[in-house]
């Protein structure tokens, strides 16, 4: 049913105003400045006590009287920095927000205008429908950003709020004030440094690799933080753009489980930093893994602290042995380099086929449930190698650049397959959405996409789970959902991901009887029911398929439901121009890759097999094509 004729109510509402939250941070800045210098005028009036350090206890005394004041000073500096950084951001959204409020306010008001002149006597006319759906549209992702801008200062504002009561100033303008009723400043203590941390290792480098190694070596926390709270990426590829050839190889070796991560690095250079990291901790691997089989060998018992590193280091050496041969795999026509890598629990990793430095589109593959570096990363890289293969058929059928990559992005700790429970849960796929986001926002930034145009996100059955969670914060061009596993409440319908109307693709195969388990209904397909969707309407003239059992998902709706919004193709066996595509056979992405990889006959075909119609479809809508070709605006 068409929408109603839009009007001024579909906008947010938007009471703060730039400069009061500015005014707010000012206001942060400047208490904490204070405490800091109430700090130094009292460590200034210590001085010049002489001979008073002779006294018995005068030693222990002094450094006692400053603790407080030192403390103090550094924990709300860190603190203050770390909130006003989430105000000014949240200031930027607030402008950007009002100007794009008023620009839509504007064509309302022409499009009303327009509608009241005309002779027609309907609502919304004929002529006016595709202009007033495409503002209600606008209308809702500008809804979104909103929400997202509160939502994401709030929770900036609350990871401080713990421990006990400290000064604040009040905020103006706002309704911020309360959530600094009680903050644990040495929460963000660390964050005070962040902005000098790069310079510092731009003289580091200048010095070698060893000086590099010495001092992760001596900042194990510091090194860490560079991983886990990175300096912006904009600032980071500046920083990169002004080191020199010889510099730029330092932080490589020197420092490559760093570099190897971090957004604004050019990717030929994590590349580097990525096969460095995988070439000297495999050999450590391997060499400390001999020690302990020898130790076990000689009759002597592995300790509990022994044995769980032994673990770990069979844990890690699966995985670096799995991207090792999936390098292997690499060519001149689709290159292959790790661009991701962490060697926590469970190993992370990216790999990208193409170059990410120069490609004109980039599409980011996300995987499902069960998925490991070790045992699935050779499978899930050669799914996004035959998309970009397809991708490039695509580009040449339109005549557009075939300067494409694709990425095999495992960066999360998916769930484990039955008899867990975890798929039907949104824990993992709240935690992927964060690491996603981050690696999304890195690859616009460091190829400076605005808004995400040129990247497209293609997820598999949980990877949708995953991927609609981080879209709906990170700004994408298109987005492809194949078999999922279910869109969590927090996405309630296609309004809700930052990309671009009509761009939203859902596909589920007829013979797919596992995708729906996700959704928490386990089902059987209704005979002589047609449809290329496995769509479950409780109706039994329209439903083809029957319920058969409930399971208790947190992420019930399917992608493919006209009630989500998603646009479809099909995933079933088809004639397209003359050329015959099979369809999934079940729930798999890539059987047939991996019983090549392995050797094996080929018995099934899954979601990006090549010769799939999943696969030839999906590579149109991950270029912003429809499956028949048309290019969506």
């Amino acid at each position: 049913m068409s929408a109603g004729l839009i009007d001024e109510s579909a906008l947010p509402t938007v009471t703060s105003s730039n400069a009061a939250v500015s005014d707010s941070a000012t206001a942060l800045r400047s208490s904490t400045a204070q405490v800091q210098q109430a700090a130094g005028d009292a460590q200034s009036s210590w001085s010049g006590i002489g001979g008073a350090l002779s006294s018995p206890g005068a030693t222990d005394a002094i450094p006692d009287a400053m603790h407080g004041a030192t403390e103090k000073s550094r924990d709300l500096a860190a603190a203050g920095s770390a909130v006003a950084t989430a105000l000014d951001a949240f200031a930027d959204e607030v402008t950007a927000v009002r100007r794009t409020r008023r620009s839509l306010s504007a064509d309302i008001e022409e499009l009303r205008a327009r509608v009241a002149s005309s002779d027609s006597d309907e609502a919304v006319p004929a002529e006016f429908r595709a202009l007033n759906e495409d503002l209600h549209e606008r209308a809702r992702r500008l809804r979104t950003r909103w929400r997202t801008a509160q939502d994401d200062l709030s929770q900036a504002i609350r990871a401080q709020v713990r421990g006990g009561p400290q000064l604040f100033p009040t905020l103006s303008g706002n309704t911020l004030a309360a959530p600094f009723a009680r903050v644990d400043f040495g929460a963000a203590a660390l964050a005070f440094g962040d902005a000098a941390r790069l310079p510092v290792l731009a003289r580091l480098a200048a010095k070698g690799p060893d000086a590099l190694r010495k001092w992760a070596a001596d900042h194990p926390d510091e090194a860490q933080r560079m991983l886990e709270h990175p300096p912006s990426t904009v600032d980071v590829k500046s920083w990169w753009s002004g080191l020199d050839a010889d510099e730029r190889t330092a932080l490589v070796t020197g420092l490559s489980m760093v570099v190897g991560n971090l957004n604004g690095v050019l990717y030929a250079d994590r590349a580097r930093a990525n096969r460095h990291t995988l070439d000297t901790e495999l050999k450590k691997a391997r060499a400390r893994h001999r020690n302990l089989i020898a130790k076990a060998s000689l009759g002597t018992p592995l300790n509990p602290i022994e044995r769980a590193e032994f673990d770990r280091l069979l844990e890690r050496m699966d995985a670096l042995e799995a991207l090792n041969r999936t390098l292997l795999a690499s060519t001149a026509a689709a290159p292959r380099t790790i661009v991701s890598l962490t060697l926590g629990h469970p190993p992370l990793a990216a790999v990208a086929i193409g170059d990410l430095d120069t490609a004109r589109n980039i599409t980011v593959n996300v995987p499902g449930m069960g998925n490991t570096v070790a045992d699935s990363m050779e499978g899930w890289t050669g799914g996004a190698d035959n998309l970009l293969g397809e991708q490039r058929r695509a580009a040449a059928r339109q005549g557009a650049d075939q300067n494409l990559a694709t990425i095999a992005w495992m960066g999360y700790d998916t769930p484990d397959m039955p008899p867990s429970i975890d798929v039907l849960s949104s824990t993992k796929a709240s935690a992927g959405a964060q690491n996603l986001s981050r690696f999304l926002s890195g690859v616009s930034d460091s190829r400076g996409w605005d808004g995400g145009s040129h990247l497209s996100v293609v997820a598999h059955s949980y990877g949708t789970t995953t991927a609609t969670l981080a879209v709906a914060k990170t700004p994408v061009a298109n987005l492809t959902l194949l078999a999922s596993a279910g869109i969590d409440p927090h996405v309630p319908d296609v309004h809700a991901v930052d990309v671009p109307r009509g761009h939203v693709w859902a596909s589920q195969s007829k013979k797919d009887l596992i995708a729906n388990i996700g959704r928490g209904a386990v089902e059987l397909p209704r005979l002589g029911f047609g449809g290329e969707q496995p769509i479950n309407t409780a109706n039994p003239f329209t439903s083809n398929r029957t319920f058969v059992l409930a399971l208790p998902s947190a992420h019930t709706l399917n992608p493919s439901d006209p009630a989500w919004g998603a646009r479809t193709f099909s995933s079933n066996d088809v004639n397209i121009g003359g050329e015959s595509y099979v369809g999934s056979d079940g729930h798999g992405a890539t059987p047939a890759t991996e019983a090549a990889l392995a050797n094996k006959s080929v018995t099934a075909y899954g979601y990006l097999d090549v010769g799939t119609s999943s696969l030839r479809n999906t590579a149109y809508t991950s270029l912003g094509y429809t499956p028949a070709g048309k290019k969506i605006p």
